[in-house]
């Protein structure tokens, strides 16, 4: 399979970069390879040599049933019962990644929420319980499928951003959570979210570090690298160019580390040769003992994932 090669820096447009490393699918089976590169510039880490978008886009319609995410939606089970253990309100509280931040409760109706790239929509669901309007939006049929069971009085739509006919100026909040790293036209998809939120609204994002820890110790080893879907690894220098020049102010980022990325990384490590999907079970207690090294991941800026957030 032939490779085309990207010239230009996603964010910056600089076409000077420094090359990582080349290497191939990991985890799906599938037969194809691309090289990583670091821009000079905005210091994006990118997937420059890859396959065309074309057949990336093929690459998904064929294994959207395998990365359904069944633990998603089991969560989502979880959350709709009416009574849910006080540990796991801790855990989620405490350590679990913070899906919600920094979105408070709300009087129900009076603000919205657009999550691009919903996924099953479990994320969607503590919102809605939070008193917010949700809007859901994600490429995979499958995906909307089952948002729609989930949250039959949500708003949710197939497809991609740029041709959903938004109207301008409609959304409080919008949440993109690991799925900017997959969108080829990142820049595009940046700019019309801020088109579509209210005077005041915010544009939530959640992205794997490219930063992190794993990627400056295991590199194509990290879970965060992962070609041929990851196309773009943003670091706090490029995440802020890209909300700044598509008009956002205020914008501030965090840094966070769930705790099963470290994990995969490591055994991803240890399988070098493997090409499906690694599937670990561990007990929740791990995430408290793990807790404390993560934590100080994320006060040095090597976390796992970086959160940014912008206001219009």
């Amino acid at each position: 399979m032939k490779n085309i090669k990207i010239p230009n820096c996603p964010v910056c447009g600089s076409t000077i970069s420094k090359v990582l490393y080349t290497d191939r699918n990991r985890r799906d089976g599938i037969d194809c390879s691309g090289t990583y590169v670091k821009c000079n510039n905005c210091k994006l880490i990118y997937l420059n040599e890859r396959p065309e978008w074309e057949t990336i886009a093929g690459y998904y319609s064929s294994t959207e049933s395998k990365h359904t995410n069944t633990g998603i939606v089991n969560l989502a089970e979880v959350l709709t019962k009416s009574k849910v253990p006080f540990w796991k309100k801790i855990l989620r509280k405490f350590i679990s990644r913070p899906h919600s931040w920094p979105i408070k409760e709300v009087e129900k109706g009076t603000f919205n929420i657009l999550d691009i790239g919903c996924g099953c929509g479990a994320k969607l669901l503590e919102f809605n319980q939070r008193g917010y309007d949700v809007w859901g939006l994600d490429v995979g049929i499958q995906s909307i499928q089952k948002c729609k069971e989930l949250l039959p009085n949500g708003h949710f739509i197939c497809g991609e951003l740029q041709t959903a006919g938004l109207p301008k100026e409609t959304f409080d909040y919008i949440r993109i959570d690991n799925a900017l790293e997959h969108m080829p036209n990142c820049s595009e998809v940046i700019k019309e979210c801020y088109q579509i939120l209210k005077k005041g609204g915010k544009l939530i994002i959640y992205v794997p570090h490219g930063n992190s820890i794993t990627m400056r110790i295991l590199g194509k080893y990290s879970i965060s690298s992962w070609i041929p879907f990851h196309l773009q690894l943003f670091t706090k220098k490029s995440i802020y160019k890209l909300l700044k020049d598509s008009g956002f102010d205020d914008i501030k980022t965090h840094y966070c580390t769930p705790s099963s990325w470290i994990i995969l990384s490591i055994f991803q490590l240890f399988n070098k040769n493997s090409t499906s999907a690694i599937k670990i079970n561990y007990p929740a207690w791990i995430d408290f003992v793990i807790y404390p090294f993560n934590y100080i991941l994320d006060r040095l800026g090597i976390s796992e994932e970086l959160i940014a957030v912008g206001k219009k």
